[in-house]
């Protein structure tokens, strides 16, 4: 569990080290983007305790915050 920790404190500093390096804006969102979905499946997994629910619910928990961040991701392109 001290693992999920970690890669959890590193999803949310990557974006904030990124962007002080003088990473740009626009690789800057897809980053945030793909911290997005791996965040969301280390939180399904581990502390919504998902991971010996039925296949069928843990999929649906799963593919949420892709399907918004893909969305969210159309429409940033679009714009």
């Amino acid at each position: 569990m001290l693992t999920v920790y970690f890669a959890l404190m590193i999803c949310t500093a990557l974006p904030v080290i990124a962007l002080e390096a003088g990473i740009s804006p626009e690789f800057l969102a897809w980053l945030v983007f793909g911290m997005v979905i791996v965040k969301s499946l280390l939180l399904v997994d581990h502390f919504m305790e998902m991971k010996h629910a039925p296949r069928a619910w843990r999929l649906i928990a799963q593919f949420w915050a892709p399907v918004v961040i893909v969305a969210v991701a159309g429409f940033h392109t679009v714009t």
